[in-house]
């Protein structure tokens, strides 16, 4: 559908916008601005090596451009005075602070240094939702010429897609202003024009017959939820922590071979795998757990920030799956199926009967969400002008304090593109496990996974 008005760049802070459906959604976890999804800890970060002299100055001046650039990281959710809605604030300085990592001397531990350097940050940093933009930086100098850059940004403004988007647009600006030949920055749509589009099309009959769909799917459905370690105070502010791993090439090359010959992707491989570890730790045949998408079916959203993100529920019922390949092929058709039919979550809910959402108030079980990462072509090793880039992919230093997720498990896997491995990740709130039935989780994970890659037409491992 084309959009056919553009909403202004520079917002004066007084105009009211209505709200995208994933803002929306984002309100239902409202526990205020100190907790949950308007919190100071509910933050996207990514970090990237910067090897080339840097002007500090001119990086400050990028990082304005960028958030003169994207009203959406000038956007402040009201939430306090009546029916929640949006406003966009004029352009104003982004926060960069700089730390000294010069003690880091060879390249090994300036590397190790660089991932714990973006660890300190998302477990110190903070995004107060009254100071914009929304966009933060940290940069940690090993010495002139090599660095690490640290982008934070609150989680209403943004998804990992745009933080990607956010780095290429910073470095394209700073070569520019330091008269260095670069393309063109694309053109690109405001987040305010996605949300009056997203109007239009859930008005749409294609959305009715979607809704159709969810209403028939999710029927009698509820979320799978996993026992914790002890029993959930619901009312205690959590403390979100993050394991990392990594499962080898072997394992990578093997998912692969099977998404090829089940003209699958390697994302169903893993998620049908997950399907198996659910089943096997609650004995549920139904399983519904929810997975994330980009949200941006729409090519003309590609290039804007903001938070697209979606939280898609995917029901599959593995009873009849006698073989690995049987379940990865129900998967792969459930998958297709909910995404030919995608809407925002909340529309989804809206469809579902209560009993969808309640076990996300169990005190007894604990919901997981599960994603691969996809990002924009943007920056992984690039140079920019007269600056390096890449990007910290290969993270594999876990941490007792990390940002914020609403609530529940987070299983997310990023596969590497360097082609030697799949680096993965669980963010739990150690309220409710201890690290090592994470870490016990995982490796019941991993080994399923390895055998099912093995024989995947031999009995499924029930």
């Amino acid at each position: 559908m084309t959009i056919e008005k553009e909403l202004p760049i520079v917002g004066d802070g007084t105009e009211r916008r209505h709200l995208s459906a994933n803002q929306a959604f984002m309100c239902a976890f409202d526990r205020g601005n100190d907790l949950g999804a308007f919190g100071p800890r509910s933050l996207i970060t990514a970090g990237w090596r910067l090897k080339g002299h840097l002007d500090l100055a001119t990086l400050q001046s990028a990082l304005d451009d960028v958030a003169a650039r994207h009203e959406g990281l000038r956007t402040l959710i009201v939430r306090d005075d009546g029916e929640p809605y949006a406003r966009v604030f004029p352009p104003s300085a982004v926060e960069l602070t700089v730390s000294d990592l010069s003690s880091s001397v060879d390249e090994d531990t300036r590397e190790r240094r660089a991932h714990e350097f973006l660890n300190e940050v998302e477990g110190t940093g903070r995004c107060d939702l009254r100071q914009m933009p929304l966009l933060r930086a940290r940069l940690g100098r090993f010495d002139d010429g090599d660095a690490v850059l640290v982008l934070v940004t609150h989680h209403t403004v943004s998804d990992a897609w745009s933080i990607h988007l956010i780095l290429r647009d910073v470095a394209t600006r700073y070569a520019s202003r330091r008269g260095l030949p670069v393309p063109e920055l694309p053109e690109m749509r405001q987040y305010g024009e996605h949300a009056a589009w997203q109007q239009q099309e859930l008005a749409e009959e294609s959305a009715n017959v979607a809704r159709k769909y969810w209403q028939n799917k999710l029927a009698g459905g509820k979320f799978v939820t996993i026992p914790p370690d002890r029993v959930r105070r619901l009312e205690v502010p959590p403390v979100y922590s993050v394991y990392r791993f990594l499962f080898d090439q072997r394992l990578y090359t093997a998912a692969n071979a099977l998404a090829k010959s089940t003209r699958s992707s390697a994302f169903m491989v893993l998620y049908a795998c997950f399907n198996l570890f659910l089943h096997r730790r609650t004995g549920v045949n139904d399983i519904v757990a929810p997975t994330l998408t980009s949200g941006r079916a729409e090519p003309e959203f590609h290039e804007t920030v903001g938070p697209f993100f979606n939280f898609m529920p995917v029901r599959t019922d593995v009873s009849d799956c006698v073989t690995f390949r049987d379940l990865v092929n129900k998967t792969r058709a459930t998958l297709l199926e909910a995404i030919s039919y995608e809407l925002p979550f909340r529309e989804i809910a809206a469809q579902a009967e209560p009993e969808l959402m309640q076990p996300f108030m169990d005190p007894n079980g604990v919901v997981s969400a599960f994603e691969v990462n996809h990002y924009p072509a943007t920056l992984d090793e690039q140079v920019i002008g007269d600056v390096g880039y890449t990007g910290l992919r290969r993270r594999l230093i876990s941490a007792k304090d990390t940002s914020e997720i609403p609530d529940g498990n987070l299983w997310d896997f990023d596969l590497d593109p360097a082609g030697d491995g799949m680096v993965g990740l669980v963010k739990y709130n150690s309220l409710d496990f201890d690290e090592p039935s994470i870490v016990a989780m995982v490796e019941e994970y991993r080994e399923l996974l390895t055998s099912s890659l093995r024989s995947p037409d031999s009995a499924l491992r029930r």
